[in-house]
């Protein structure tokens, strides 16, 4: 063969090896060291318009009211929504010993979490969507300064430094299903959940406080999901210690946000609030919102809405 012809492929075939080289450890890279996304803050009142129309019919309908219901209606979201001060100042009358926080996986929700919820709330032990050896590197990067780093697509790094500060002690768990347990489960629902749940309780410490930090679903009533098979595997004594609650941000569900359009529009005006308690609202609110009563307030203890 041409010696230059040699040396066209070979170049060619270099130049091929060096931009793969070059790919492979741009990956790397953006693996190990992502960046910290920047996101576009959307300010409109209404970014869901197909749930809108539930906020309009509501309105209508209170509008239809008598005074006294009015009144009535209002008072009591007066006295159900409270601030997230009140709410966290109140946790050591409850004496909760495991609270279930179910999230979405979103950087204002971590954001939101570190420097409201976990600054205001001391625990014993954190317990994480994540395999004990995913949680040791999240550690490990912790430990070394990294100020940013996704668990489940979210900086985690925020919520882990600020409970450290909050109590240098604090044990921090990762149960999340792992390898061997998914190989060694059968096939039906949420067998993964059952699995979790297993590791909870190899991690639970009686007299302790505990506080899961999941995806929402997880921390629900529903069947077979975290909360429910915890509930259903403790003591009465205990059940009555333990809480689920929703965290999420006003337009981060449609239902939400038409609630939070009424709430505006009727005059309680709330910035970030918590519903303690999401079975003492007005009968007339979980008719008028019956997805977010369907969605939400059957399914929590309590709704976090940050704003």
């Amino acid at each position: 063969m041409d010696s230059s012809l040699n040396r066209v492929i070979l170049a060619t075939l270099g130049g091929y090896i060096i931009i793969l080289l070059f790919l492979s450890v741009y990956d790397w890279v953006e693996e190990k060291f992502p960046r910290r996304p920047t996101k576009q803050i959307n300010s409109e009142r209404i970014q869901h318009p197909l749930c809108h129309e539930e906020a309009t019919k509501a309105l209508k309908r209170f509008s239809q009211l008598s005074k006294s219901q009015k009144d009535a209606i209002k008072r009591n979201l007066r006295n159900n929504l409270i601030s997230m001060e009140q709410w966290t100042a109140d946790f050591h009358l409850f004496d909760y010993q495991i609270i279930c926080i179910g999230e979405l996986h979103e950087e204002s929700t971590r954001r939101f979490l570190a420097e409201r919820f976990f600054s205001a709330v001391n625990t014993d032990i954190l317990l994480l969507e994540a395999t004990s050896d995913k949680l040791k590197s999240l550690i490990n990067r912790m430990n070394t300064g990294r100020d940013y780093f996704p668990l489940l697509d979210a900086d985690i790094m925020g919520i882990l430094r600020t409970v450290k500060n909050k109590n240098p002690d604090i044990r921090i768990w990762g149960i999340d299903q792992t390898d061997d347990q998914q190989k060694g489960q059968s096939n039906h629902f949420n067998s993964r959940d059952q699995s979790i749940a297993h590791n909870f309780w190899q991690k639970y410490k009686k007299g302790s406080h505990h506080i899961i930090l999941f995806g929402a679903l997880h921390c629900s009533n529903d069947s077979n999901w975290l909360f429910k098979n915890l509930l259903n595997h403790a003591t009465k004594p205990l059940k009555e210690h333990m809480l689920n609650v929703n965290v999420l941000g006003e337009h981060q569900k449609g239902s939400l946000e038409a609630f939070v359009y009424f709430l505006d529009e009727i005059k309680i005006e709330k910035q970030t609030f918590v519903i303690p308690d999401t079975s003492a609202l007005h009968p007339q609110i979980y008719q008028l919102f019956q997805s977010l009563n369907r969605q939400i307030l059957e399914k929590y203890c309590s709704l976090i809405v940050f704003r």
